[in-house]
């Protein structure tokens, strides 16, 4: 397990092979302070963030981080302390993340999703030591989920309200009023854990990811230099400040590349339209979904949204058609998907222009990052050929605030298990074929989900579709296709295998189970909760059968 010392974080001997590669990088020795200086000096009264409430510069908003920071130290909080909110994407986490960035606090970000089980596991791993709510949001009332929270740093007067109205409880807005009084930031060192962020864990709980100001920054500036960003640029936010992807463009764009952040707290695709044409907004990125309700909205309005110059579109799987439209309808901007983790950021952060069209349809993308697609003995494969796709970069994370999670993740040599199944496609983009973890095993053997996924969603009737593996005592293991329609559209068993075989799929990876639903549940960020599906399947399926049901 990852300790804190009274200097800060320090990773035992056991997971350092991150580090070993990162520790080969030429990194920038400008400080994220330095860099908030420099802006407030080309232009203090820029737009940093939208959000409903607020227009926030970049002087008010470096003003109330000094505030918050200065407060927080008044606190007793010190470089290395863990500052943990769980918030929607409202201005205010901009602030908590700025303040904890310039103070040399670990910031820990967290899905309003959360509730009790993972809030206690997460809150007692990296002893958070104070946490940012709101009072209530979308029908949560917030104070009570904390209160059944139980963490053994818990502290209820470290427990700060955000748009809370009471004055009987300590809250974002009254601890602004203790820190009148600034303390200078300290010298933060670009090598110390920025971030704990956590996702998704193999193991049944979620694993903490953390990342370095070094290599979050990196993240930050490859991104922003692929994409273009810079201070005409207004980045539209729908995506949750409490994962990777939200707090990038909300919190360190406004910073790294002078771009302003529109803050949406809930998506509304209609809204979304309104917003941006409003607004002005020229970037976006988000999952599938997101892409999808934007086109239809926009569709049905009529507009093309003439100042969108890019749409970066990453997550579930992304139908090839889908990204087709959006290039067509959306003009003026450059569509396609893109691929990363949290672990490793960015990987192929999408296309460079329009010219690449077919390459933002058909892959995920241009590499940006050491890729090794290696076969079943670990070397790599020949041109072309799929394997598991093992990457490293200077935007890789540190490792796993527990070390126990790193078992079988790292090659010797540094190179991060994706735990994804792909081939570079013209030397230089790469095509995620499906999931190591996710291939079904059918008579011994291996088909990929994501490959009869992309096939069925050239279907017109389907809208959505996740095609998992479940036990069964005659094959080892099924394929069954769960698939959400179209409006007014019909689908049904027979309809799957006549089109998959037209389609020229080979007819041992046909889906033996067909569900239809109204819609496949899926997580905040748009991911299709496939084990939510499989934990649906509660009775096995006879031999034989694969009857459609809905």
């Amino acid at each position: 397990m990852l300790r804190r010392t009274n200097t800060g974080w320090v990773l035992p001997d056991a997971g350092v092979r991150a580090q070993e590669y990162l520790s080969s990088v030429e990194w920038s020795s400008e400080s994220l302070h330095e860099i908030v200086l420099r802006r407030l000096g080309e232009d203090p009264d820029h737009l940093a963030v939208i959000d409903d409430r607020v227009r926030m510069t970049r002087s008010a908003l470096y003003s109330e981080a000094l505030r918050l920071g200065s407060a927080l130290v008044g606190r007793g909080l010190a470089p290395g302390s863990v500052v943990s909110f769980q918030l929607p994407n409202w201005h205010e986490a901009c602030v908590i993340g700025l303040a904890s960035a310039l103070y040399g606090f670990v910031l820990n970000p967290l899905l309003p999703m959360y509730r009790e089980h993972e809030l206690s596991f997460i809150l007692s791993q990296c002893r958070c030591d104070a946490l940012f709510i709101p009072s209530s949001f979308r029908n949560t009332d917030f104070e009570a989920l904390i209160a059944r929270v139980d963490f053994e740093t818990k502290r209820e007067d470290r427990i700060f309200r955000v748009r809370s109205g009471r004055e009987d409880v300590p809250t974002f807005e009254a601890l602004l009023s203790e820190g009148d009084d600034i303390v200078d930031p300290p010298a933060v060192n670009n090598a110390d854990v920025k971030i704990v962020i956590y996702t998704s864990g193999s193991t049944g709980r979620p694993k903490g990811v953390l990342h370095s100001h070094h290599t979050l920054h990196a993240f930050v500036q490859e991104g922003a230099g692929f994409w273009g960003i810079n201070g005409a640029d207004r980045l539209f936010v729908p995506s949750p400040v409490g994962h990777v992807g939200g707090s990038i463009y909300a919190f360190e764009m406004p910073w790294f590349a002078g771009a302003t952040a529109i803050l949406a707290d809930t998506w509304d695709a209609e809204q979304a339209v309104d917003v941006i044409e409003a607004e002005g907004a020229t970037f976006f990125a988000g999952a599938t979904p997101f892409l999808q309700g934007l086109l239809d909205a926009a569709s049905t309005r009529g507009s093309h949204l003439p100042t969108l110059r890019r749409f970066v579109c990453g997550g579930a799987s992304v139908p090839v058609s889908l990204i087709a439209r959006a290039q067509d309808h959306f003009g003026n901007a450059v569509i396609s998907r893109a691929y990363g983790s949290s672990e490793v950021p960015i990987i192929c952060p999408g296309i460079s222009t329009r010219n690449d069209a077919i390459f933002g349809q058909t892959t995920d993308g241009e590499i940006r990052a050491d890729v090794m697609i290696a076969g079943p003995d670990g070397r790599p494969v020949d041109p072309g050929e799929s394997g598991e796709i093992l990457a490293r970069s200077s935007r890789m994370f540190l490792g796993y605030i527990d070390t126990d999670d790193e078992a079988g993740q790292f090659t010797a040599d540094g190179y991060f298990a994706m735990g994804d199944v792909g081939r570079r496609i013209d030397g230089r983009f790469l095509e995620i074929t499906g999931r190591k973890k996710e291939i079904i095993i059918r008579h011994g053997e291996n088909i990929s989900p994501r490959e009869i996924e992309n096939a069925l969603l050239a279907h017109e009737a389907i809208s959505t579709v996740a095609v998992v593996g479940v036990p069964d005592p005659r094959t080892g293991e099924r394929a069954v296709a769960f698939v959400a329609l179209k409006p007014e559209k019909v689908f049904s068993m027979e309809a799957m295998r006549s089109f998959l075989s037209d389609f020229g799929m080979a007819r041992q990876k046909f889906p033996e189970e067909l569900h239809i639903m109204d819609r496949l549940p899926t997580n905040s960020i748009g991911k299709i909760l496939k084990e939510q599906l499989k934990a649906s399947l509660v009775q096995p399926a006879r031999p034989g059968s694969g009857e459609a049901s809905q």
